[in-house]
């Protein structure tokens, strides 16, 4: 009897799980429709790219917070043709997340501002330039990649740029590689140190990718319900650690040298001393360029420490919420580090040629808000960086006298 009943219920509760599994994979498939249908196909949510001689660059695909990106990754709404026309004078911005016209990182503070591909740094100038000085096709061509240090410009440069016959760099740096320097800088490696270390060593070497690893990457491509849901995850934790940051801030606030752990101390003290190493990466890309004939302008970014603007209510509030944030070993780090790079930077474009364009006061006249968080900047503050690349620009190929572009 047992076993007949037994028997009996067999195939009923293997229909049962059947059913279950069925009901979940829809539920699953639905979510999955909703979330694509809301956010786009995975492929077009992923920014960035590994790549294997810059670590990575912006992904051709990526479609998204008002950016539109070219064949090349370049973030542009038109292709990029290898030969130059007649008569251009093309320029590549290359930088980080500043001069690609990223989003604020504290959009709990202002979330007003969403740059869109005419907004940037580069369309402001090219159209300065096109206007001011029309005997010449003037192309200015935004290849600024998120996150990048100065090096990496430099492996752009020669993996990608080159064979476009630029002749002029202009590279909009400074604020990843000094904070990256003061972050680690006893085992500071900017090639090393470069994002997306660990899916890089995935795919090139498979045996040393995790299962966990393996499949995360799998869902992110090809899941846009995971990439939402991780995104929304990832968005609270980052908020909670903030909200414990200040807490711990404003329990014990002090500025300066002061305000610092004996550890970060060390950690400025030995920052101080390789600030010299960021100028390896511009003698490097100087030397480069001009072998091919191609003009050098490095430009040191604004930074919300070392402004002298009057800062807006906002502005005060996101200077406030970052020094809380990030303390005092990065707000003194700026104030007093950064005045040092520009002093190398300076030194060196008389000894070596370059040109040098000192960036971090060219809002101190402004009312209206530049900043959206510690260093991105709005439209406002986007044209007053083009504007004053413009001027730079100008002066150093006798334009204004008018002379032609070369």
């Amino acid at each position: 009897m047992r076993s007949r009943l037994g028997v009996s219920c067999a195939p009923k509760t293997a229909l049962l799980i059947l059913y279950n599994v069925a009901f979940v994979c829809a539920a699953f498939g639905l979510a999955e429709y909703i979330a694509r249908h809301q956010t786009g196909s995975p492929g077009s949510r992923i920014e960035l790219r590994l790549d294997r001689w810059t670590a990575f660059r912006n992904n051709p695909s990526y479609n998204g917070n008002n950016v539109e990106l070219n064949q090349a990754g370049f973030r542009s709404d038109r292709n990029v043709a290898l030969e130059k026309p007649p008569g251009a004078v093309r320029i590549f911005l290359l930088g980080g997340s500043v001069a690609y016209g990223g989003e604020t990182l504290y959009p709990e503070i202002d979330n007003r501002f969403r740059i869109n591909n005419h907004q940037t740094i580069d369309y402001d100038l090219e159209q300065r330039l096109n206007a001011a000085f029309p005997a010449n096709h003037w192309e200015v061509i935004n290849a600024a990649v998120k996150g990048y240090f100065l090096n990496q410009d430099l492996a752009l440069y020669l993996s990608a740029l080159q064979r476009y016959h630029p002749d002029y760099l202009v590279l909009f740096d400074g604020v990843n590689d000094l904070f990256a320097t003061l972050r680690s800088p006893d085992t500071y490696d900017a090639y090393g140190q470069a994002g997306l270390g660990d899916e890089f060593d995935g795919l090139t070497g498979p045996a040393s990718m995790s299962l966990r690893l393996m499949s995360s990457t799998w869902l992110l491509d090809h899941s846009s319900l995971y990439r939402l849901i991780r995104e929304r995850v990832s968005r609270r934790n980052q908020l909670r650690a903030r909200k414990e940051r200040i807490r711990e801030a404003e329990a014990h606030p002090h500025a300066g040298l002061a305000g610092m752990t004996p550890d970060e101390q060390h950690r400025y003290q030995s920052a101080a001393s390789k600030i010299g190493g960021y100028m390896l990466s511009v003698r490097q890309i100087h030397g480069l360029a001009a072998l091919e004939g191609t003009k050098t302008l490095f430009v040191l970014q604004p930074q919300i420490a070392v402004t002298r603007k009057p800062l807006t209510s906002i502005e005060s509030r996101l200077l406030d919420y970052w020094s809380k944030i990030d303390g005092p070993l990065y707000v003194y780090g700026f104030q007093t580090l950064y005045p040092h790079l520009s002093s190398e930077l300076s030194d060196g474009a008389q000894t070596e040629g370059y040109q040098f364009l000192d960036l971090t006061g060219v809002f101190d006249r402004m009312s209206a808000q530049t900043f959206t968080d510690f260093c991105h900047l709005t439209p406002a503050g986007d044209q007053a960086v083009a504007d004053a690349i413009f001027d730079s620009l100008a002066d150093s190929m006798s334009v204004r006298a008018g002379g032609q572009g070369q």
